[in-house]
């Protein structure tokens, strides 16, 4: 037997919806159990980077948002602007 990570979830769904994953699974060179792991780490914790690329940000870094962003360009979900503490050369 295989020694697996994690805990096992059953789940009973239509079996369009079983194919749908799977044929999207197999699309993305995945498994069945990986995409559907994958979905549900989103749907938790929130849309990630896309394939490949890297986080280089630590996690105590706040977004930052320039000075010179008029106020109509800034999305409303946003973070406002933080002045830094110290001036800093551009």
């Amino acid at each position: 037997m295989v020694n697996r990570k994690g805990v096992f979830i059953g789940a009973y769904v239509p079996n369009e919806l079983k194919e749908s994953l799977r044929r999207r699974a197999a699309a993305e060179h995945r498994t069945l159990s990986q995409e559907i792991t994958r979905i549900l780490v989103e749907a938790v914790h929130g849309k990630g980077l896309p394939t490949g690329s890297v986080d280089r940000r630590g996690n105590a870094v706040v977004p930052r948002r320039r000075a010179e962003d008029p106020e109509p360009r800034r999305r409303a979900e946003d973070l406002p602007y933080i002045a830094p503490d110290n001036k800093q050369k551009k």
